[in-house]
């Protein structure tokens, strides 16, 4: 591939919109979008190994857990790294061809980084070894930071955090040790918070959190409770999942940071996710939306060069602020991983990548039936 100048007549970056502008990327041929985006879309949060949810409307995310009824054993799929892994890597392939450039996965590290490495063509990648030490078949702390340890040495592009799964599914020592394991490292901590019933005032307790410090936690979901401002929790939100299971989202876009498609399997990458948060928080919301759907998730994980990351559309920008298109062009780190809406060196679609998709579940459900 050579250096190309890509014209573009509308560009939307973190700093408002510009006209007229071009770009430069690794790729053949000359390219010219009516509409880009840069950096592309970022996905703040995803299980990459979920393929079933159950059914169902639940208060909250405990009751969720406790009572779902699943037709997969989620334990023996974490298992099966190799079957995991290719189910991150259909995730990442799907997110390329919808304009996310920066994925954050939680779940199996190991499969992530695996899918992560066997691909030619990637987003940027943060990966999030879980901490659930009070169920089978996930990591203490120690497990975890061992984990981001042995990640570290395989490949130094990938950042690498640690994200504790909820305040009741991992032990008070766990919360408090990954905690100061981030404060001390700089490392991203995660958690599902307040889904459902708010939390926050517990965090604050068990991690002894103070009003008017930066705690650095991402917290994802947030639909009870307010004040994580007060305590500098950056907040994800994943207003599919939250519809699906709980028929309520956060209502106030100044509590969030940036956009998480959680299930992308099931529900489709963040460009999914933003359509959804347009049609919740309304069009007139479309330009905060945007912000906090694409450079949001850089900004949460802080990844602050993002060079050469940007999505290419043939559509206006109007249509580009819905959410109702897809990328023609999509490049990472300034080389193009998405041409002409086909995935470059896979060959690739959108068609052949969600039948891919659905055959990948359709093994885990066989394979690992609960």
């Amino acid at each position: 591939m050579v250096v190309v100048e890509v014209e573009v007549g509308t560009l939307i970056t973190p700093w408002g919109v510009r006209e007229n502008e071009v770009l430069e990327v690794a790729g053949s041929g000359s390219i010219y979008g009516e509409t880009a985006i840069t950096p592309g879309f970022s996905d703040a949060h995803a299980h990459p190994q979920v393929v079933d949810v159950g059914v169902g409307r639940w208060r909250n995310a405990y009751e969720w857990i406790g009572g779902r009824k699943l037709r997969i054993d989620e334990a023996s799929l974490r298992a099966d790294t190799e079957l995991s892994s290719r189910l991150a890597a259909a995730a990442m392939l799907e997110a390329l061809l919808e304009g996310v450039t920066l994925m954050a996965l939680v779940g199996s590290a190991e499969a992530n980084v695996r899918a992560y490495r066997r691909l030619p063509v990637k987003p940027r990648l943060v990966v999030m070894p879980t901490v659930m030490d009070v169920s089978w078949g996930w990591p203490s702390t120690h497990g975890a930071l061992n984990l981001v340890v042995s990640l570290a040495a395989l490949d130094g592009r990938i950042t690498l955090g640690i994200f504790i799964h909820s305040l009741r599914f991992a032990t008070r020592e766990s919360l408090k040790m990954a905690y100061e394991l981030s404060q001390r490292s700089g490392i991203p901590l995660g958690i599902h918070l307040s889904e459902g019933v708010d939390e926050l005032p517990k965090l604050a307790e068990v991690l002894g959190l103070r009003e008017g410090e930066d705690s650095g936690i991402i917290a994802v979901h947030c639909i009870e409770g307010s004040g994580y401002r007060r305590y500098g929790i950056r907040v994800v939100h994943c207003p599919s999942s939250n519809l699906r299971l709980y028929g309520r989202t956060v209502n106030d876009l100044d509590l969030v940071d940036a956009l998480g498609s959680d299930w992308p399997l099931l529900l489709g990458s963040s460009l999914s996710s933003y359509r959804r948060a347009v049609e919740v928080h309304g069009r007139a919301r479309a330009w905060k939306l945007i912000q906090k759907a694409t450079v949001g998730g850089y900004e949460v994980y802080g990844i602050h060069d993002w060079k050469g990351d940007v999505a290419i559309f043939d559509e206006p920008l109007s249509r580009v602020l819905e959410g109702a298109c897809r990328p023609r062009f999509v490049a990472v780190n300034g080389k193009l991983v998405v041409e002409e809406g086909e995935l470059v060196e896979v060959g690739l679609g959108e068609r052949e990548v969600r039948r891919l998709i659905k055959r990948l579940i359709g093994e885990a459900l066989e394979r690992h039936s609960a």
